[in-house]
């Protein structure tokens, strides 16, 4: 980067961080102070509490980080860890009331857009080179979104499950995040959703590039992938693959009903150890949000509405122990992630890695079901233009894909600039999960991005993708579901 680069950069910085807290209130606006202030359910936080806390990282980072004085008092700070804090005893703490919160990081940022202008972008501390920790503040606000938003979906959860019982108990104040309809359905062109292609053995590039490494010439897009990876998607390595199949498509309803129908919920078969433990403790029958009406047919709860469910809708809200043995049903596996990315990222008529599937044009409503555009997961074979080099779809938007992979560092892994972030859930109980849902900003939608979750969760936007072992380059596939 070069100094009449800096310019451009913090007009673009100050954009990010903008429409980030535009979208922040627009979520939050339609809420009263109670509702604000309510625990959803035990496993989420309170509204206000998310509240206060992006106002708090930002200052820790923003202001404290970059060798400023505190704006607040520092007990806050002990409030809103989430380390010290579980949360099923956060709506117990001294939080902000929402009125202070909000009045808490407005000073914060009009704090931290002072700083930036004395900030050096380009020969600066590597926290503040190329704007990487206005990149990171910027998607931890939007991670937040994406949390409350699993938040205020979980609501409902403990009206029974009755699909007419829940749509009597429809609360008005969360209409405004639907319309009348639940929402618009993108139209799709028509396809085969047991589609699969192969994958072929050989290497390719895993992971994050150095910002450094990048061309002069690099598309915006490109680099603010780059910059704004965190530290588990790093470092960039080469890594061969043997040869795989993967599904096309993400698995639609369709397909997840035909695998409730064949009983697959109460059949052993298809269940790990854990994951019939799982189903023993939980007795879940079907994902989360679904309801049988009377006469038979699916249902979906989403934010209190209740609608029909469209068989072509790709599926969300399930559990890693629910993939695992719809995959195994479907006479496949989940892929790993270095699949997984592979299918998604690599370029085998370039040998490159891309920073979307696409290529290198920042996401769009066009190429993918990101930025809460639906409102929730699209019909399958929507968006072709947002198609890997491989011909594989829907790989950003609609629901993060839950892999078999366990959370652990890449080799030659280096903590930056935190080890609360990735280093400290290192081999634990944790999956990761590849892609990005309908509720992620399009800053943090990228091929290299590694989400991860205890394998038990299904109130994240999560589904599946079936992954298929070759013999003499053709599927392994027993069955075709």
């Amino acid at each position: 980067m070069t100094a009449t680069d800096i310019h451009p950069l913090r007009r673009h910085l100050r954009q990010q961080l903008h429409a980030g807290r535009q979208w922040t209130f627009t979520l939050l606006d339609p809420l009263d102070d109670e509702e604000m202030a309510r625990q959803p359910h035990r496993i989420m936080s309170p509204l206000v509490w998310d509240l206060g806390h992006i106002g708090n990282f930002e200052e820790l980072w923003l202001l404290r980080g970059l060798g400023d004085h505190s704006l607040s008092d520092q007990r806050l700070d002990t409030v809103y860890n989430p380390f010290d804090n579980p949360r099923w005893t956060r709506a117990d703490l001294p939080l902000l009331p929402r009125r202070e919160a909000t009045e808490y990081i407005a000073e914060v940022r009009g704090r931290a857009l002072d700083l930036m202008a004395d900030a050096d972008l380009v020969d600066g501390d590597p926290l503040v080179r190329d704007g990487f920790v206005y990149h990171m503040v910027a998607q931890h606000e939007a991670q937040h979104q994406e949390t409350m938003l699993q938040a205020l979906d979980l609501r409902g959860e403990t009206h029974g499950d009755d699909a007419e019982e829940l749509a009597d108990a429809d609360d008005p104040r969360l209409r405004i995040y639907l319309p009348a309809t639940r929402r618009v359905l993108r139209s799709a062109r028509q396809v085969d959703d047991l589609q699969t292609v192969v994958v072929p053995a050989g290497p390719f590039a895993l992971g994050a590039p150095d910002p450094a490494d990048l061309a002069p010439s690099a598309p915006r897009a490109a680099r603010d992938a780059a910059v704004a990876a965190y530290d588990n998607e790093r470092p960039r390595r080469t890594v061969s693959v043997p040869g795989f199949a993967i599904d096309v498509f993400p698995v639609t309803a369709r397909r997840f009903a035909a695998f409730v129908a064949d009983h697959g919920y109460r059949n052993p078969d298809w269940w790990s150890e854990r994951g019939r433990e799982w189903l023993k403790t939980e007795g879940h029958t079907a994902p989360q949000g679904w309801y049988q009406t009377a006469d038979g047919e699916w249902a979906i709860r989403r934010f209190n509405r209740v609608s029909a469910l469209d068989p072509r809708e790709l599926v969300e809200h399930v559990t890693f122990w629910e993939a695992e043995a719809f995959a195994a049903w479907a006479g496949g596996r989940l892929p790993t992630e270095v699949e997984w990315e592979k299918a998604a990222a690599h370029d085998p008529a370039t040998g490159s890695s891309r920073p979307y599937p696409w290529g290198d044009v920042a996401p769009t409503p066009d190429l993918a079901n990101i930025d809460r555009t639906l409102w929730g997961p699209s019909l399958v074979g929507s968006y072709p233009d947002g198609a890997s080099a491989y011909g594989v779809e829907h790989l950003l938007g609609d629901s993060y894909e839950w892999t078999s992979s366990d959370f652990e560092p890449y080799p030659g892994y280096r903590t930056f600039p935190y080890p609360e972030y990735s280093e400290v859930f290192f081999g634990g109980d944790w999956k990761v999960l590849r892609g990005a849902s309908w509720a992620t900003r399009a800053s943090v939608a990228r091929s290299t991005f590694r989400n991860w979750d205890h394998p038990y969760r299904r109130q994240i936007f999560s589904g599946v993708r079936v992954a298929y072992d070759l013999r003499d380059g053709r599927p392994v596939r027993p069955q075709v579901r």
